[in-house]
């Protein structure tokens, strides 16, 4: 049996409540609604949620259109699923509600324990308090969990790849160890979901921008759970090819864990970029001047270094100085920047690029 807030799990059931956040200044609480889809026979727990930026709504779509009967019917074991992580976001559609200005997908606990000596440091929000509490839920059902965003307009369908992080302290080599092991689990959930994988930024620059804080990273390096974000294209109007594939990757996912005792299913309708190696993302190449750009390429190219991405022109139409940009690394596009009109030093393109570094690695010094 699995409660979490109103909802209780009941065998060969879909059972819906709601987990009560906070309580607004002017009185109304905040719940986010929570679904418990249980079979009829034992098996691991699988955590899916979605809607923790609001203006990305591929991922609820897709809980909602994965959850029914007929997948109960079969399976074994448990899916927990909320699919409106940010309440307050899905009702203005913006990434970062009003009540929290701070992307709320980086507010799951990590594993530093901070002090504040100074006492200058603002308390934790009431966003952030509900997310340590319901962290705690997870930490203590989840087996595996599988966090849903959107990437930009006309992007690939993918996956992220984490780099796993482990204490180099006394207990490094067993720390190493169980990091290791991590990595391959989170590997084997990304080649059963089947989409394009990509791995996330640079190390310190993942650390920098606080991604070890984002849902699936703290459920992978805090709890130790299997997890990956899926970035599902489009942001508020969904394309409904990705989020049938979204569905299906996930069901094959389920019948990696043992969830579904069915065959795996081809994932259609959206391309598959696989270059060969692995490939990070990267926001390049960066304009040298204010200009419009003539794209070249769309996401799902394949690109080498030097060859030619975009042309760039002045406000009258006329080529600048450079006339073009060239891909700095061999890859593929994951998607183009939003527009034709850039200001110096912006980035016009999302890029997988080449990736041969570490995936398991110990902490900076200062993170440790």
């Amino acid at each position: 049996m699995i409660k979490i807030g109103t909802a209780q799990s009941t065998p060969g059931t879909i059972q819906t409540g709601h987990y009560e956040a906070f309580t607004h200044p002017t009185g109304q609480s905040e719940f986010l609604p929570v679904v418990i889809a249980q079979g009829r026979a034992e098996g691991p727990c699988m955590w899916l949620t979605a809607g923790i930026h609001g203006n990305e709504h591929a991922g609820p779509a897709l809980i909602y259109e994965l959850i029914n009967q007929k997948l109960v019917d079969h399976l074994q074991g448990t899916i927990v699923a909320l699919p409106l992580l940010s309440p307050a976001g899905i009702r203005t559609m913006k990434r970062i509600p009003y009540h929290d200005q701070t992307d709320p997908n980086r507010l799951w606990p990590d594993h530093s324990e901070e002090v504040d000596e100074t006492g200058d440091k603002p308390p934790p929000s009431a966003l952030e308090k509900t997310y340590a509490r319901l962290f705690d839920q997870i930490a203590k059902t989840a087996d595996y969990l599988i966090d849903y965003h959107n990437y930009s307009i006309g992007s690939l369908s993918f996956a992220l790849q984490d780099p796993v992080f482990y204490n180099a302290d006394e207990e490094a080599e067993t720390n190493h160890a169980r990091a290791t092991k991590l990595a391959d689990q989170q590997a084997q959930l990304l080649a059963a979901y089947g989409h394009t994988i990509v791995r996330e930024y640079a190390a310190e620059t993942y650390l920098k921008a606080k991604l070890h804080r984002s849902t699936s990273a703290a459920a992978m390096l805090l709890a130790g759970i299997p997890a990956f974000t899926a970035e599902l294209g489009v942001g508020p109007v969904p394309d409904w090819n990705i989020v049938q594939a979204g569905a299906a990757g996930t069901r094959n996912v389920l019948r990696w864990a043992g969830m579904l005792r069915n065959s795996p299913e081809p994932i259609t309708g959206i391309p598959v970029v696989n270059p060969g190696y692995p490939v990070r993302r990267m926001r390049t190449p960066r304009v040298p001047t204010g200009c419009a750009v003539l794209f070249r390429v769309a996401a799902g190219d394949k690109v080498q270094k030097g060859e030619i991405l975009a042309e760039l022109r002045d406000g009258w139409g006329r080529p600048i100085d450079p006339p073009a940009m060239h891909a700095e690394h061999d890859g593929f596009v994951i998607g183009r920047a939003h527009g034709i009109f850039f200001n110096p030093g912006e980035a016009i393109l999302s890029m997988a690029i080449r990736d041969d570094s570490l995936l398991v690695l110990p902490y900076p010094e200062k993170q440790s």
